[in-house]
């Protein structure tokens, strides 16, 4: 049974087990992929867990050992045990949302006024968020004849055009979701493939394709696709950094949890008690229950044990002052950066976080739902800032923490099985 099956509520009543493959991101999906089992009287709900792990070698690096994947499958089961949902992310959409809305009651009205529109959608609930100068931006974009999803008549009422007759008779206009979309890779005029991407992206960003590093030089938000450029540091770390779904802060937070506790669960089977095994062992070692980078050749990582979207606040801020960034699931890797150096640069942090709006002028990956490439940038970009304001308050604190044990950092050696 596939995944859009489990999530879309079909109900086929005799499912005895559900497997989940790879670690869990989200605990609201979990749940509700879990409770497709069980569904007869007396029947349990079964849910197994399937991670792939590579197998550690004389070039793996030090977030490889920690065995992350495993780690993450163990603290989402133990948040799932406890009944966790995370809440949903807000503010997410909010620009196909309101172009969405406004297309709508365009067509059941059969025209209105921009301030019918206005007063009828954003006086309340989320759309609220969007304000008068949103607002009229948005109209203006749609509006624009190389467009063509609204026009205006003399009255000034305001209709379908060309392009909007076309989306809001088609039967995929409802959908307001729509699938993850993958981002294509060009390295000057060779095209390299396609990588899906949730974590923030800014020229200068640190990305990992078919086995090596490659430095994003261009983007082209509307189409999709990132000129890159070979990244000097070569070598690639088995852990995976890019993925479809963010990490939400309290799952990142239950990893370094599952580490401190160095638990071995019954439900783990003998392979998946090695490997956390592994990764406890490794965590111990590099002392992080007290230490918040790790060396690694050349690079250092600052393990900031928060979600995505903390993460990749954090990264924009560090590459405003020049560093080159990689974001993943247990913070950001410094590439080419001493321990000496990151710490001299999240001090800076501390001392002086960037506002919201400075950060916003480095993000070129605002367009993030169905119908966000008809809108404005200047509209995305203003909706990015609030919806991060409230990490970017918190990035002196975050920044300060990592400060504060920097200066204990090891010097590590590759691991090796």
């Amino acid at each position: 049974m596939a995944t859009t099956t489990l999530e879309l509520g079909i109900d086929l009543g005799g499912v005895k087990s559900v497997a989940q493959l790879g670690a869990p991101r989200s605990l609201a999906s979990l749940r509700q992929r879990r409770g497709r089992s069980g569904r007869r009287k007396g029947a349990p709900a079964v849910l197994r867990v399937y991670v792939r792990e590579q197998p550690l070698t004389g070039t793996s690096g030090p977030l490889d050992a920690l065995r992350p994947e495993t780690i993450r499958a163990v603290a989402a089961v133990r948040l799932l045990l406890e009944r966790y949902v995370e809440s949903p992310r807000h503010g997410v959409g909010l620009a196909t949302v309101a172009i969405h809305q406004i297309l709508s009651l365009i067509v059941e009205r059969g025209g209105m006024s921009a301030g019918g529109l206005f007063n009828a959608l954003f006086g309340a609930g989320p759309l609220v968020a969007l304000d008068q100068e949103m607002f009229l931006g948005l109209l203006r974009a749609m509006g624009d004849p190389a467009v063509g999803l609204i026009e205006q008549a003399p009255d000034g009422q305001i209709m379908l055009g060309v392009l909007g007759e076309r989306l809001t008779s088609d039967r995929e206009f409802y959908a307001i979701f729509e699938t993850d979309e993958e981002w294509s890779l060009r390295h000057g005029a060779r095209p390299l493939g396609q990588i899906p991407i949730s974590n923030v992206l800014f020229v200068g960003s640190i990305l990992a394709f078919a086995g090596r590093r490659w430095r994003v030089i261009a983007v082209d938000d509307r189409a999709k696709v990132l000129n890159v450029e070979p990244h000097r540091s070569g070598r690639l770390p088995l852990f995976e950094r890019q993925a479809v779904e963010p990490l939400g802060d309290r799952l990142a937070q239950e990893m370094r949890a599952v580490y401190l506790a160095q638990d071995l669960p019954a439900y783990a089977d003998p392979a998946a008690t090695a490997l956390l095994q592994e990764g406890s062992d490794a965590f111990a070692a590099f002392d992080l229950s007290r230490r918040a980078v790790l060396a690694d050749g050349p690079d250092t990582h600052v393990l900031l044990w928060r979600g995505g979207e903390m993460n990749g606040v954090m990264a924009v801020a560090l590459l405003a002052m020049g560093a080159e960034t990689e974001v993943h699931d247990l913070g950001v890797t410094l590439t080419n950066t001493t321990t000496d150096h990151a710490r001299i640069l999240l001090e800076t942090v501390a001392a002086r976080a960037p506002s919201a709006a400075e950060l916003s002028a480095f993000v070129v990956n605002l367009s993030e739902a169905k119908f966000d490439a008809y809108a404005p940038q200047a509209v995305l970009r203003r909706l990015w800032e609030r919806r991060h304001e409230a990490y970017v308050t918190q990035l002196p604190e975050v920044a300060l923490q990592a400060v504060r044990l920097i200066d204990m950092a090891p010097s590590l050696q590759r691991l090796s099985t």
